[in-house]
């Protein structure tokens, strides 16, 4: 259950008895009113045939448009590794301290720290099929109301790294990396944490916040939209007999 401040959370053995859940201890779950949790059972126990099919739908919410900017983070160590064209396009860490939300990056290093943008394109053959889309973007894909993943379209990279789009977001920042981190060993990363989105109010989070529905904060209108877009799809359809 979760209900305090505390960032680690208590895993509680319960059990449904007489309409009640107690602890698996003994007597009746000892939190304050109002507390959320969640439930890690076998779906087996569910008796409502519809809302486990609920809980188990496979979904996709289109989050940003194609065109949409978004910025990447580097490392950058060594800078005569890349041209002076490649340079101009480093957004450095101060220029845009105040637009990033610092609640996401507590365990950033300021040192060396840079933003390349790049932009969300068109799809591709596979991704317009996958998708069923003409059009370019970011999608949120869900089972239920938990976030499973992002899936976007094509990538377009600044000039003066690649005239050609390239297939991901995961693709986009290897390439970026192998140029302007060639000290790494690996040239993989956290897409999530590495790669910002900017809200309406001009601030920039990184993508965990739209995977994970991040609703600690009332001015992040995508999050919260998409949040609306989840509790609308879970709602039981009244007008069906069954609820489903």
């Amino acid at each position: 259950m979760t209900g305090g401040s505390s960032q680690r959370r208590l895993r509680l053995p319960v059990r449904y008895v007489d309409g009640v859940w107690e602890s698996a201890y003994g007597g009746i779950v000892p939190v304050h009113a109002f507390t959320t949790g969640e439930l890690i059972i076998d779906p087996a126990s569910i008796s409502d045939p519809a809302f486990l099919k609920r809980m188990r739908t496979r979904s996709k919410f289109k989050i940003l448009e194609q065109g949409a900017k978004l910025l990447v983070s580097l490392s950058i160590k060594e800078w005569e590794s890349f041209s002076e064209e490649q340079a101009k396009l480093l957004i450095p860490f101060g220029e845009l301290r105040h637009r990033i939300s610092l609640d996401f990056i507590g365990s950033w290093s300021a040192s060396g720290l840079h933003f390349v943008p790049v932009r969300l394109g068109p799809p591709d053959k596979r991704q317009a099929r996958r998708l069923e889309t003409e059009t370019g973007g970011l999608w949120l894909l869900t089972e239920g109301p938990h976030a499973k993943g992002l899936l976007s379209t094509q990538v377009i990279l600044p000039e003066g790294v690649s005239d050609e789009p390239v297939a991901s977001l995961n693709h986009a920042f290897t390439v970026l990396s192998e140029i302007f981190e060639p000290w790494r060993i690996s040239h993989t990363g956290n897409i999530y944490s590495r790669v910002l989105y900017q809200e309406k109010n001009g601030q920039w989070y990184p993508l965990d916040t739209l995977r994970d529905a991040a609703m600690d904060k009332n001015d992040k209108a995508i999050a919260n939209a998409l949040w609306e877009d989840f509790m609308t799809q879970m709602k039981p359809d009244l007008s069906s007999p069954t609820g489903s």
